[in-house]
């Protein structure tokens, strides 16, 4: 395996449109800024509610444009709007987007698959070409990962797991505390986008997301899920977003099992949460031994180069598909409301 060369990274635009982001939380001052300066992409401006937050993010990376309100900010034409705000104010803002306009849009696609459709039909109406940041598609151990199934380096694939057992700080986000749900639509979202983006719709899913008595006031942050795919292809997740005992055996990890191969995936980025740890891809065919394959980055915060470049290139013709388009994450969306609805629907065990 050391000659096979697995793609790793998504290819740079040649050209693109300056950005202005909707949004100034700790998100965009954490990955979008720091990966598009590495692109040399044109920040133009930013927008926040909290007026003191724009001026932080500005002035610490030389954006030269403040915006006072959202109109200022989407009176705009020929710019990308990056727009990462909560999922219940989404659908308000694409409603005041400019018709041919340019969207980068924070995940889930609205508060609920109500939201979502709507959006999409704002898109189509106003021709808005616009992405939802699925960046997980585009980190390094993903892109190597999708690279590998292509190839049919491991076969048909048979074995999905998704095995998490680490602390995430939920604190760092209060605005989580006033939702129905959490874990599923804002978190682990990523997890069944990428599945679905790979291996396609399941025919049917199951799961169940629980509560942690360390934070009481979270309506969930764990979940198990099923997703039913063909007889042969089992889909499993065990997500436990809490775990309390320290470093040394927390876990993120994902097994792709073949008929002729597995891949073993570390999510680093997930370990030790924000301080992260490296991500790791190892995998093994019948015919080699295990092998570590080296990665050119993390997801956290090298993926958030991908999206932008995938829409960057998408407008200017340089990529034929845009891989996470609001025509394409609908189903992702269409999928977590399965997973929402599907816990009211246990088999009760009769006396």
């Amino acid at each position: 395996m050391n000659n096979i060369k697995l793609r790793q990274k998504w290819e740079v635009p040649s050209k693109s449109l300056p950005i202005i982001f909707i949004g100034a939380g700790g998100i965009i001052r954490n990955a979008h800024v720091p990966s598009y300066k590495k692109l040399n992409l044109k920040i133009q401006g930013v927008y926040d509610l909290n007026i003191e937050t724009a001026n932080s993010l500005a002035n610490d990376f030389d954006i030269p444009k403040i915006y006072n309100n959202i109109d200022e900010a989407i009176n705009n034409e020929g710019v990308v709007f990056d727009i990462a705000v909560p999922a219940d104010k989404l659908l308000s803002i694409v409603k005041q987007l400019p018709k041919n306009s340019y969207a980068l849009l924070q995940k889930p696609m609205g508060s609920d698959l109500k939201d979502a459709e709507e959006i999409l039909k704002i898109c189509r109406e106003n021709k808005i070409t616009a992405a939802l940041n699925f960046q997980l598609r585009f980190s390094p151990m993903m892109l190597c990962l999708k690279d590998v199934i292509n190839k049919g380096l491991i076969g048909k694939v048979i074995d999905i797991d998704f095995h998490y057992s680490y602390f995430l700080p939920w604190h760092l986000w209060p605005f989580l505390e006033e939702l129905d749900r959490v874990e599923i639509p804002y978190n682990s979202i990523h997890y069944f986008d990428l599945i679905r983006s790979i291996f396609g719709m399941p025919e049917a899913v199951f799961a169940y997301s629980n509560s942690h008595p360390k934070y009481p006031n979270l309506s969930d942050s764990k979940t198990t899920a099923i997703l039913k795919y063909s007889k042969d292809l089992r889909c499993a997740l065990s997500l436990n977003h809490c775990y309390q005992f320290g470093e040394e055996k927390q876990d993120a990890t994902v097994k792709i099992e073949g008929t002729d191969g597995v891949v073993y995936i570390t999510l680093g980025s997930m370990l030790n949460y924000p301080n992260f740890e490296k991500d790791r891809f190892e995998m093994k065919t019948k015919n080699s031994n295990w092998e570590e394959i080296k990665l050119t980055g993390n997801w956290f915060p090298d993926a958030f180069e991908g999206t932008m470049s995938n829409l960057q290139r998408f407008i200017f013709k340089e990529d034929d598909i845009l891989e996470t388009s609001v025509e394409d994450t609908i189903d992702t969306m269409r999928l977590i409301d399965a997973l929402m609805k599907s816990q009211k629907n246990f088999f009760k065990i009769k006396d």
